[in-house]
């Protein structure tokens, strides 16, 4: 239990309509695998191409971005289904925004970092710092 859903649990909400919640179920879902000498992100973003997508890292933390298309033809084509008017909306629109961003742990080493995407999936791979291994230090006798 999280401090949401204590949050839910005080104000009589089942997590569907606490605000926090929509907005949240917007952003696309991500796995997170540490390896031995790193860590790989991965996103689903159906619809979307390497050119609809930002990522920085800055202080640790890592934001993937992606902004929602001007209005014009993109949207137009984007967000209508030709002439047809939308009657059950489940499916995201490709064009939607959306920001995530992930504090990193401190072994992460900044000159590391790539991205590949590949099907509508975003991977980005960080890489970990060599590994500072406990060393024993000499006493010197004065």
């Amino acid at each position: 239990m999280n401090e949401l859903s204590l949050l839910d649990s005080l104000f009589g909400n089942d997590g569907f309509s606490f605000p926090y919640h929509r907005a949240s179920a917007c952003a696309p879902k991500v796995d997170v695998v540490q390896k031995k000498d790193g860590y790989v992100l991965s996103m689903d973003l159906p619809g979307k191409t390497e050119k609809d997508v930002d990522i920085t890292l800055k202080n640790d933390v890592l934001t993937i971005s992606s902004v929602k298309a001007e209005k014009g033809e993109d949207e137009k084509k984007c967000c209508k289904k030709d002439d047809a008017v939308y009657i059950l909306r489940e499916r995201s629109c490709a064009c939607a925004e959306f920001s995530r961003s992930f504090t990193l742990p401190k072994d992460i080493d900044a000159g590391k970092v790539s991205a590949t995407f590949k099907n509508g999936i975003l991977s980005v791979e960080i890489g970990r710092k060599e590994d500072t291994a406990e060393k024993k230090i000499a006493i010197q006798a004065s």
